[in-house]
């Protein structure tokens, strides 16, 4: 395995396999029910990641081990202004993503999966993404686009940092918007009542 420097750069291409997602010929929902996963643009929120659960589940017919997505994989949406990245990690059925997707996964032990999506995710690499894109009303991402992002390998340790601090980032996002959506609650339920009082002390003056 090559050494890494402190921040080594490669282009994405040197360092990751980049494919399209599974290539169906028809829409997904017409398909009979099964028991592999797809993931579809309508599955995939930047702020919640991948919507597990909803995901429809097909069969699909003579398919290659190859097509399914591994642990480790980063899956890439190619459609609309933002071009996010999401680590698959973890999931035991097997799981196919749409041709809006690039499939990433890393030649290298050199990066962490996580790390490069996480770095997919940033400033850098979508202005470079929002660059190259092309489409007059829906942009797309085109491969040669992608194999060109040039990616910074810093040691493992700093890469496993990063991940962290990022994933606590997350939750505490995630609790903020709990606590903000429980305080809209709160005082939406206090309109309610206080207008509700007023209005029947309206109707008792007016009879």
């Amino acid at each position: 395995m090559k050494a890494v420097d402190a921040n080594d750069s490669n282009w994405l291409a040197r360092i990751a396999t980049i494919s399209a997602g599974y290539p169906f010929r028809g829409k997904v929902d017409e398909l009979p029910d099964g028991e592999v996963a797809v993931i579809q643009m309508r599955n995939a929120d930047p702020a919640n990641g991948i919507d597990w659960p909803n995901l429809s589940r097909v069969a699909l017919p003579r398919v290659s081990a190859k097509a399914f997505l591994a642990d480790g994989d980063v899956i890439l949406s190619t459609r609309g202004g933002r071009y996010t990245a999401y680590c698959l990690e973890g999931r035991q059925e097997q799981v196919v993503c749409s041709p809006h997707f690039f499939v990433i996964r890393t030649k290298r032990q050199a990066i962490l999966p996580d790390f490069l999506a996480w770095q997919l995710n940033q400033k850098p690499a979508q202005d470079h993404f929002a660059a190259g894109a092309t489409g007059s009303y829906i942009l797309n991402l085109k491969r040669e686009v992608v194999e060109q992002l040039p990616i910074v390998v810093p040691p493992l340790a700093e890469q496993q940092r990063i991940v962290e601090l990022d994933a606590a980032a997350k939750a505490e996002r995630a609790t903020l918007t709990r606590l903000i959506e429980n305080r809209t609650a709160e005082m939406a339920a206090i309109a309610k009542r206080l207008l509700a009082a007023s209005s029947i002390r309206h109707e008792q003056r007016a009879s």
